[in-house]
């Protein structure tokens, strides 16, 4: 099975967002900013870690 690449992202924003909430909502305000602050650090260095797609120009060979 196969999940559509939107479907995905709509599932991990649900749970970002819903794992603030929660946090918020059963431990206080301070706990939900912690929570925000270490998503946006994961993220971050997430996206840094990711490496670059190879493009079309790299894979041709030399003329």
């Amino acid at each position: 099975m196969v999940i559509q690449r939107s479907t995905l992202e709509f599932l991990i924003l649900a749970l970002v967002l819903g794992s603030i909430l929660a946090a918020t909502l059963w431990l206080g305000h301070g706990a939900g900013v912690l929570v925000l602050i270490a998503w946006g650090v994961g993220g971050f260095i997430y996206l840094k870690r990711k490496k670059p797609r190879a493009s079309v120009i790299d894979d041709e060979p030399p003329r």
